[in-house]
């Protein structure tokens, strides 16, 4: 009778334990990548560089500040912010009662001038006919003749002082000087104001400018710029063409922007004061891409794009050079060429070599 040896417990744990770390070892199989839908787009190039963009505003070209010449107690405002004014049409009154003492009492002054001028003239005429007579001398009549004169000029003088206050009475109704819309009230009726103090400012509404604030580092390449195009979201944003008006010389203290005032050469239908504007500032260069702005994605701080390869259906990230962005889009300008086609929607979701496949292409 033989006998079987039962192998240790020991070596049975440690055959088992070899077993399942072969087990824990092995790799999956890779899984495939989905086949992505993705839109495209095929690069063309622009031969125009936009070399500044930045953002407007359409105000009047022309605001004025109207104010009274003298001072006064307001008792009247005629007009509001928005009404539309024409030549003449009165904008404010001062209170009439203040001048009218003033009136009276150059009035007063002026007859009694003419009645000293009346009384001066008849001793004149009577001193006259004595001098024929030889009853007085030739000096007596020349003093008297002296009077009347100084009595002429005393009634020119309070003449004058009279049409003054005349003046200053008709100075008390603000009127307009021409056609425009009231843009600001900066005084109410009660209210007393001085000579030259702002009243009412009405825009002008012949032309309009669009302002732009354009950064201190960019000046000098505005400068350098002969070719401007203004658009109006609001009225469908179609481009016009502008030109530079005028340039402030001083920085604003807060924003350092330069204030530049461009004058649209084509007229905007539906165009009003208020509305924002994109305004670009273009030059001649070197051929650039403008892009949706979906077609980029970063990768180590470095703007990159997906190039769809057409043969075989599989996408690569390419490195891009940025020449400054748009409203909605980019402008490239290397890393691409002609004829290549991006990824315009799905980029977040890509990897390198994956197969795509085309919406824009099935939609056709």
């Amino acid at each position: 009778m033989s006998i079987v040896s039962k192998p240790p417990a020991r070596l049975l744990m440690a055959v088992l334990g070899l077993s399942l770390l072969g087990a824990c070892t092995k790799e999956p199989a890779p899984r495939a990548e989905p086949v992505r839908p993705v839109r495209t787009v095929v690069v063309q190039p622009q031969s125009s560089l936009a070399a500044i963009n930045l953002p407007g505003e359409v105000r009047p070209r022309l605001e004025t500040r109207y104010g009274f010449r003298i001072g006064g107690n307001l008792s009247e405002r005629r007009v509001s912010v928005g009404d539309r004014v024409q030549a003449g049409t009165v904008l404010a009154r001062l209170d009439p009662q203040d001048l009218a003492p003033q009136v009276a009492l150059q009035q007063a002054q002026l007859d009694a001038a003419r009645t000293e001028l009346k009384l001066a003239q008849i001793d004149a005429n009577r001193t006259r006919d004595l001098r024929e007579r030889n009853f007085v001398s030739q000096s007596q009549l020349d003093r008297q003749q002296a009077v009347v004169d100084g009595a002429q000029s005393k009634v020119s003088a309070t003449q004058a002082q009279l049409d003054q206050a005349r003046n200053a009475t008709a100075f008390q109704v603000l009127r307009a000087d021409a056609e425009g819309v009231v843009v600001g009230v900066e005084a109410e009726a009660g209210q007393v104001v001085a000579a030259g103090q702002p009243v009412i400012r009405v825009a002008l509404v012949k032309d309009r400018d669009v302002v732009v604030n354009v950064p201190e580092k960019d000046m000098e390449l505005a400068r350098r710029i002969d070719r401007w195009q203004v658009s109006l979201p609001a009225t469908g944003g179609n481009p016009v063409p502008a030109r530079i008006r005028e340039v402030s010389p001083l920085a604003d203290p807060a924003s350092r922007t330069y204030a530049v005032r461009l004058t649209l050469l084509a007229e905007v239908p539906g165009a009003e004061w208020g509305m924002s504007a994109v305004v670009q500032g273009l030059r001649a260069g070197e051929p650039v891409f403008v892009l949706p702005m979906s077609v980029l994605w970063s990768k180590d701080g470095q703007p990159h794009v997906w190039r769809l390869d057409p043969a075989n259906g599989t996408v690569a990230p390419i490195k891009v050079q940025t020449a400054g962005l748009l409203d909605d889009g980019v402008r490239i300008r290397d890393g691409l060429k002609a004829g290549d086609v991006v990824v315009t929607a799905g980029a977040n979701l890509l990897i390198a070599g994956q197969t795509v496949r085309r919406l824009d292409e099935a939609a056709k």
